[in-house]
């Protein structure tokens, strides 16, 4: 018995390496008889047998009855043509064992088909298709629907995917296309197609790429391709120019006065939109249970985007608490409980540019117009730290917060008062020859 001292750990056992299945193989080589029996040249076929499955096929070479030596599996004499078909038997034979070894240490399972497959250079598993690899990712996306995607990124992946099959068909005039077949060049030339003959802005064409690159990303992860076509692609993001209002535009815009009550409830959802920073679907789904008291005494607004599901808390400013004290008793359908009217996203920017030709504004007022301004005029413009306003937004990134904050005149001349003060009455000493 050993004994055990303190101090000392006890030695850990040898691993035992459990030795693999066992697996019979064989390759010997035989004479057919020929169908035409007034040949006698008879074909020399190879056999291959795993495990007792056998495969064969001919070798390409014959020779005479009498010339095949039972035993050795070979011609006899030293002729030249007996020196060349033994040199071709001995090559099988070689490259037979050859790839045996090589799917043996992939350590997957295989047959003799699959040797006979990989010694005639085909195809062992069918080769995946980009089809396959996209139906794979969108069944995912639909399994998981109001869980981890949204039914419009279902809808981008099945609009991407038409391009794609459009491009494919102009390309290779089919309607499908192999994954080991994108390549670089592949992706350079579809990146190009979309730019050109598809006649779509640059940014555009970067995100159609990206959900290509996203599908197979995953092919490659899983292993459906060993390489990926996308190692070396680098985007340039062409720079866009957000609109935004100003803060004197805002405040005409919640000054003027409509006639027409659509234009007024459009406006008021705008400006909702501007004073708390919400998307045109997070604003109208906002019911009375998203509005909470924050732990500063005030009223808050807490939800999820629509998109992608991301938190969002927003303290209520006051013209966005007066808005919707101002709906409060507006006439709804029975049981909904929305704290602001609703009204189709089409109808609601087609009325917001009734609004924009009222004011006679040359911007191009959207929802996405109003975000910006929430970003941009409302909070950093009045000293809110970047990093708070992407929380509000309901980013992840600090990358994409600052696509929509911009910096504005006012607060850089804000913040260069401190700076102008200090240069206040500071004299310079110029000589003559300086002054001219």
């Amino acid at each position: 018995m050993t004994k055990c001292f303190p101090g000392l750990k006890k030695k850990p056992e040898k691993e035992v390496i459990k030795p693999a299945k066992s697996q019979t193989f064989s390759v010997l080589f035989l004479l057919r008889e020929p169908k035409n029996k007034q040949n006698d040249l008879l074909p020399i076929y190879i056999r291959l047998n795993v495990n007792g499955q056998r495969e064969e096929w001919s070798t390409g070479k014959r020779c005479k009855r009498e010339e095949w030596n039972v035993q050795t599996k070979r011609l006899t004499g030293n002729k030249e043509n007996t020196r060349i078909t033994n040199g071709w038997l001995d090559v099988l034979y070689a490259r037979a064992y050859s790839c045996r070894l090589e799917l043996y240490t992939s350590g997957k399972p295989f047959q003799a088909v699959h040797i006979r497959k990989l010694m005639q250079g085909e195809e062992i598993d069918p080769p995946k298709m980009l089809s396959e690899a996209w139906n794979y990712h969108t069944d995912q996306i639909a399994g998981l629907l109001g869980k981890d995607y949204t039914p419009g990124t279902l809808a981008k992946y099945k609009t991407v995917y038409r391009v794609i099959k459009k491009y494919v068909a102009m390309k290779n005039k089919a309607d499908d296309i192999r994954l080991d077949e994108i390549d670089y060049r592949f992706v350079r030339d579809f990146e190009y197609y979309l730019k050109t003959d598809y006649g779509v802005k640059i940014n555009t064409a970067i995100q159609i790429v990206k959900k290509l690159r996203t599908v197979i990303k995953i092919a490659y992860e899983i292993g459906w391709i060993k390489r990926d076509p996308f190692i070396a692609y680098r985007v340039r993001h062409e720079e866009v120019h957000r609109e935004y209002l100003t803060g004197n535009e805002l405040n005409q815009l919640a000054t003027r006065r409509f006639r027409k009550s659509r234009l007024i409830i459009v406006r008021d959802l705008f400006l909702f939109s501007c004073y708390t920073g919400l998307s045109y679907a997070d604003t109208i789904k906002l019911k009375r249970a998203d509005i909470l008291k924050g732990e500063d005494g005030g009223l808050w607004i807490q939800t999820y985007r629509a998109k992608n599901n991301n938190r969002v808390r927003v303290p209520l400013l006051s013209p966005a608490l007066r808005l919707v004290e101002h709906y409060k008793d507006y006439p709804r359908i029975l049981d909904e409980d929305f704290i602001l009217p609703k009204i189709s996203n089409q109808k609601a920017n087609a009325y917001l540019k009734d609004i924009t030709n009222l004011m006679g504004w040359t911007k191009r007022l959207t929802f996405h117009c109003a975000r910006h301004t929430f970003a941009t005029t409302v909070t950093l413009t009045n000293g809110v730290p970047i990093e708070t306003v992407g929380q509000m937004l309901g980013h992840k990134s600090i990358n994409t917060t600052q696509l929509y904050a911009r910096i504005t005149d006012t607060k850089v001349s804000r913040d260069m008062k401190p700076l102008k003060k200090k240069y206040i009455g500071q004299e310079l000493f110029l000589t003559e020859e300086e002054v001219d």
